[in-house]
Parts: C-alpha cells; structure tokens; sequence
C-alpha cells in the first residue's frame, strides 16, 4: 500500500509540474507560488530546506540567452551567503527557499529587474533588451542554519587565532626580541630616540612606513616617496599603529609589531586576511603641533 501511495504521489506531482509548465510563459519552466520560473534538474533525498536566515553554499552561472555573465566556479573561494528577504517575486532568494541540499535547478527572471533591483543600478545596460529573460543554474552544496554557521566560523577564527599567536611567539624567538608586549598587545622597539614633545591628539606627524605581514610579505612603503601627514588621534591604518606613533618624537624611528587584536581584526582589512600580524618600520621625520 505505501509504494502505490509513493508511486500516486509522484504521478500527481508530474502531472501538476507538466500543467505548471504549460501555463509558463518559458517554455519547461513551471512557476511557483512564490513567483519563481523554475525546472529542477536534480531532486535529491536530502529534506534539508532552505529557510529564512539560513546561509547556503552554492555553485551558481547565470546569463542572458547567448552570454555567461558570471560563473563560481571561477571563484577562489565558495560561494556562501544567507538568506534575506527576497527584493522582487521571483528572484535567487526565492529559487533557493523553493531547494533541498543537493538539489539542482535552472530558473529564469527578467534581466531588467535584475539590475534595477538586485544589482541597484539606475539604469539596465544597454546590451540587455527591454524585457529579455536571464537564466540561472544552481546548485545547492550546503545549508546550515544562522546558529550553525555561527558556530562554525567561531570554530575557524579560534584555529587561525591559535595560528596566529604561534607564528607570533616564534617570531619573537627566532628575532631574540626581548621588549615585553604593552597592555594592547603591542610591540614597540625604539631604534632611534627622537626629540621633543610627544604627538598630542590633531598634531600633523610626518612619517615614512613600510608594513608587512609578518611572514615578510611587503604590503606597503613610502621610503623612496615623499612621507605622508597622518593627523594624531585620527583613524589610520591601524588602533596598534596610532599607539606605536604616539609614543614617538621628532626625528625617532621604531619598529613595532600589530597583532590582528590591535590590528586587522579577525575579518582582515584591506585585503589583508583576519588573524594577520603586522610589522611596521617608521621613521617620524616631525610633527607639527595644531595650534
């Protein structure tokens, strides 16, 4: 009695996806309740669905009838992201609340709301037609709920933290640097002793930098340019630079060494990745005091 139910099911199912298509205005595409044209070309066993909040992980290509506009598969990372309300009937966030994990599917929207809602633009570019449908192909790697997800990335930040202050201690051993860290974290090691007052908060410090991650990668310097005006007290760069400038006179140099606490953070700036230490050289040529 249950595989003549499973097997009734499953006609009824055919039959109401092949009325859905034939009333969709793409051919082979059913529409949802929710407004999606779709066609699944994997159903999975998975019953995981997809739901508000949820991250997914997916491989995804779209593009108009005859170009490929974008494809993961040529990213360096996965794609991952969660699921918000949807900014027009229809659209990716739709199509996926409609998927299981493992599932796979096409399904297509009109290009024009895509740019106009999606991607914010004023205006649709000018190689897309007034109306012209855009397709999509997706397919579902993973979904895990907000708390899940959460959990997972504290679990990744606590490993490259560890990283981190590993790498650090055998740095300091391998350099034999003795200077103790300050209460932030920061290591400062005066090289030359400056003059004069110290910055005061809206001082004009004249400096030349070079920072670098600690593994040696060069990331910035103005050694062989002219040197930068950085206003004391102003946001630069990094909490830990600003600290090792103030702790600078005319004509001092230091060497100082950023943790990502004081630093980068755990989710990286300016393309340098989270949990990164940082090495700076700094020469501050003067400072003019703000009047």
């Amino acid at each position: 009695m249950g595989k003549y139910l499973y097997k009734l099911t499953i006609l009824l199912f055919g039959i109401l996806l092949i009325q859905s298509c034939t009333e969709s205005k793409y051919p082979g595409y059913g529409l949802s309740d929710n407004g999606v044209y779709y066609q699944f070309i994997e159903k999975s066993d998975d019953t995981t669905v997809v739901r508000k909040t949820d991250y997914v992980t997916i491989k995804m290509s779209y593009g108009l009838e005859d170009t490929l506009l974008f494809d993961s598969e040529y990213l360096d990372a996965e794609l991952k992201f969660p699921i918000i309300k949807s900014m027009f009937d229809g659209d990716l966030y739709e199509a996926l609340e409609l998927m299981s994990k493992g599932d796979s599917m096409n399904f297509v929207i009109v290009a024009d709301s895509f740019y106009l809602k999606t991607v914010n633009l004023l205006k649709v570019p000018e190689f897309v037609k007034p109306g012209e449908p855009m397709y999509y192909n997706i397919r579902l790697v993973n979904v895990e709920t907000n708390r899940e997800y959460k959990q997972a990335l504290q679990v990744e930040h606590d490993k490259d933290h560890k990283k981190e202050i590993s790498n650090l201690l055998s740095y300091i051993r391998e350099n034999r640097i003795e200077t103790a860290p300050r209460p932030s974290g920061l290591y400062f090691i005066e090289e030359v002793k400056g003059t004069g007052l110290l910055p005061d908060t809206g001082d004009i410090c004249i400096v030349s930098i070079q920072v670098s991650e600690l593994g040696g990668i060069q990331l910035f310097s103005n050694f062989n340019s002219d040197p930068l005006d950085i206003e004391f007290g102003k946001p630069f760069d990094t909490q830990g630079f600003m600290e090792g400038i103030g702790l600078m006179r005319k004509g001092g140099k230091a060497r100082m060494i950023v943790p990502s606490i004081i630093g980068v953070g755990n989710f990286g700036m300016q393309g340098v990745d989270g949990y990164t230490t940082l090495t700076y050289e700094v020469e501050l040529h003067d400072i003019k005091q703000n009047k």
